[in-house]
């Protein structure tokens, strides 16, 4: 993972607040980093608070457009499918919800581009960002 391209894509999208569907994606990143920030390791806090955090997740990746890539609709979801969300221990879960920022900034990432140049395939669209390269980000003139 290029951690310099998601810290510039999240500076990008804090630009763009006033696109609704880019501000509704960001409160979904800010969600995800304080869960993360206050994940419950001690087994009694987990176990209270891990159908929550399960159901953060399940929402996110139901409403990611990043999924609808036809090359890999699973693209950067950190645990394969064939376990539960509900069978994982703390340090699947917690694995888990790491892997949604990245791709929550990537959807967010999506529809800032979206929003600015509706001239563009999902598809293709989704294939330029997941590369994690900044020049997708030059191309559309996000930055310089």
């Amino acid at each position: 993972m290029n951690e310099k391209f998601y810290e510039l894509c999240y500076k990008i999208l804090h630009r763009y607040l006033n696109l609704p569907d880019v501000a509704d994606t960001f409160r979904s990143i800010l969600k995800g980093i304080d869960y993360l920030k206050k994940f419950p390791w001690d087994i009694n806090d987990f176990l209270c608070k891990k159908n929550e955090i399960i159901s953060y997740i399940q929402d996110v990746r139901c409403k990611n457009i990043i999924d609808g890539y036809n090359e890999n609709p699973y693209l950067l979801t950190p645990a394969p499918f064939s376990k539960k969300l509900s069978d994982t221990n703390q340090n699947e879960l917690y694995s888990n919800l790491i892997g949604e920022i990245p791709r929550l900034i990537l959807k967010g990432m999506h529809q800032v581009i979206k929003n600015l140049y509706n001239i563009k395939d999902d598809n293709e669209l989704t294939e330029e960002l997941v590369q994690e390269n900044i020049t997708v980000l030059m191309k559309y003139k996000l930055v310089k």
